[in-house]
């Protein structure tokens, strides 16, 4: 009797502590569940984590190619630019010399015609001619003092930009190089002109002063 007994309390025992482990089994699985879920948030962040962090370091890396890539085009740019303009400087150099060998040669044709005037020499035709050679070698200087003169550069041009400023400014420089030497020319030529006609008028004095000099001569050896 005693034995049905324990065995019965036994059995109730069992079933009162069932429901409980059942419980104690489903939070346990809500648990894990719940962990298992919060590893792959952690995993999944992770990864978000590490390719946005891959994404900065490529673009990063991008922009310093980038960057590289920029500041060597400016560094050829400019020593281009520098070539150029030490190029333009000297060429202005000389043309502005022969524009000024122009006004010198000028000068001592105009003092020619004046010492011809003085011997009663039409020279009408070497002034006007003269004239004409003067306003030649000015527009020769007006178009010298041009060469050179760029387009400006701002401050924020990229080397490119740069590149088409200098590729366009020395396009416009090299037309004024040429506008420049083809007016020298044309000046020059012009005071040749005024050479030309002033040697009938040098002939006409040199042969009264040989025979201003012939007549003296005889005239004292007569005596």
């Amino acid at each position: 009797m005693k034995s049905k007994i324990l065995l019965f309390l036994m059995l109730f025992s069992l079933l009162v502590a069932m429901p409980n482990l059942s419980f104690a089994q489903s939070d346990v699985a809500k648990e894990n569940k719940a962990q298992a879920e919060q590893k792959r948030e952690t995993i999944k962040d992770r990864i978000e984590t590490k390719k946005e962090e891959m994404r900065q370091e490529t673009a990063s890396r991008t922009e310093t190619i980038k960057n590289s890539v920029q500041e060597k085009k400016q560094s050829i740019t400019n020593r281009m630019e520098e070539r150029v303009n030490q190029f333009t400087e000297k060429l202005k150099e000389r043309y502005e010399a022969a524009a000024k060998r122009l006004e010198t040669l000028a000068l001592r044709i105009e003092s020619r015609i004046a010492k011809l005037k003085i011997a009663n020499i039409d020279v009408s035709e070497a002034e006007e001619l003269l004239a004409k050679a003067k306003t030649k070698i000015a527009t020769a200087k007006a178009s010298i003092a041009l060469i050179g003169a760029s387009e400006t550069k701002d401050s924020t041009d990229t080397a490119s930009s740069t590149a088409n400023i200098l590729k366009n400014s020395f396009g416009k420089t090299k037309t004024q190089i040429t506008k420049a030497k083809e007016e020298l020319k044309d000046a020059h030529a012009a005071l040749v002109d005024v050479i030309s006609s002033l040697k009938p008028g040098q002939n006409k004095l040199e042969k009264e002063n040989q025979t201003r000099t012939s007549t003296t001569t005889t005239t004292t050896t007569n005596e």
